[in-house]
Formats: C-alpha cells, structure tokens, sequence
C-alpha cells in the first residue's frame, strides 16, 4: 500500500484545525482514545455468572480497542494508512455486532458467524482502500441491519423496552452522535480552533453506547 496523505485532506477531515507539528487534530485524536477505555470496561469482568454471550463481549472489547488505537493514529497523522486503519477497524465494530446478532437471534452457530464476519472483513479490506468514500455508508449499513436484528429478538415491542433497555440506551447515544457527527461534517457546527469539537464528541459518545451494548449482552444472555 502505498502511504500519502489522507483523502480527506485539505478540507474535509472534519472540522477541527490541522495542525502542521505534533498531532495533526489533538481533540479529535485523544478523544478517540474513549473506545480503548470502552473496550477496556468490557473486558473488566462483571461478577455475574458465565454467560454463553462471554466471548462476543471479549470480542466486542478488543474491536473498541482497535478502534481507539486506529483513530488516534489516525487524526494524529491524517495519512492514507491510518485513515484506512481507521475506517476498516469501524467496520470491524459493526462486523461484530452483526455477527453478534446473528448468533444470537439463531440464525447460524457461533463459530459460522465468526467466520462469516471473517469473510466480510476480508472483503471489506479491498473495499475500504479502494473506495475509501464508502466508509460511511458500509459502516451504516452494517450497523443498522445488526440492531434490527436484536431488537427483532423480542416481538412485542411494549414487552421489549425492559430486558432491552440497554440496547435502547445504546442506539439512542449513538443516533445523538451521528447527529451531532454530521453538525461536524456539514460544518452547522464547528469552530476548526475550539476543544469543543463534534468529532470528539461522537467518540465519546459512541465509545458509551458500545459499553450499554455489551450490558445489554449480560442482561439478555442465557447462561
């Protein structure tokens, strides 16, 4: 792979100021470092009983991990690399919770499904480097079928809201992210000089809504 600066540049790697020495966007890069926090949370163990969902929630944690890491390398240095790194280690997340889904909703065994988010991973790879602008939608798309799926484990929704209270909390922190995500990217909401920074907010955010998640497997899992 050849290295170069990130497609996003000169304008469009989100609002904050690029900076020539040191990190290239230390807000948005030490922000990121909230999902190696998440993932490091769900790994801590719950004092609740072995649960068959235990090794979706070790895979869960060390994905944030990875993302934490990608993304700060990524707004560190704004290079082709690192933004690869990073989108790829999102899609990752999404790739997991998909799988998750699938498992549990009885759709296929959880060894086929950590196969199957092996293959799409691997797909992706070639996708997410040639067509880097497809990040957000593949990331979305992903996401999006994955929480249906879960949601669809209860049929009654009244009924549901209670055992997948977490669940609800989750993507309610993550729609207030992507819309405050998108206030960044559309520029409704930036000042490139401030600490306060829509970006950093949506990995704060998120990386919370990946901690309710894994919650959320405690709560409904089944010994």
């Amino acid at each position: 792979m050849a290295s170069g600066g990130a497609t996003c540049l000169p304008t469009g790697c989100f609002c904050e100021a690029v900076h020539s020495t040191g990190l290239a966007q230390p807000v948005n890069a030490w922000s990121s470092l909230a999902f190696v926090a998440a993932g490091v949370v769900v790994f801590l163990p719950t004092g609740k009983p072995a649960h068959r969902e235990r090794v979706l929630r070790m895979l869960l944690g060390a994905t944030l991990v990875a993302v934490g890491g990608a993304s700060f390398a990524f707004h560190a240095t704004l290079t082709r690399v690192t933004e690869f790194l990073d989108t790829w280690t999102m899609a990752g997340l999404a790739i997991v919770i998909l799988g998750g889904a699938v498992a549990r909703r009885g759709f296929a065994r959880p060894r086929l499904a950590v196969l199957l988010g092996l293959a799409l991973q691997a797909i992706l790879l070639r996708v997410l480097w040639t067509w880097p602008a497809t990040r957000r939608v593949v990331f979305g798309v992903i996401l999006a079928v994955a929480v249906a799926l879960e949601l669809s484990r209860t049929r009654i929704p009244v009924a549901a809201f209670q055992p997948q209270r977490w669940l609800w909390l989750a993507l309610g922190l993550l729609t207030a992210a992507y819309a405050i995500w998108l206030l960044d990217v559309m520029g409704t909401w930036c000042d490139p000089t401030s600490l306060l920074q829509g970006h950093a907010v949506w990995h704060v955010v998120g990386a919370g809504a990946a901690v309710c998640l894994a919650r959320h497997y405690d709560v409904t899992s089944r010994a």
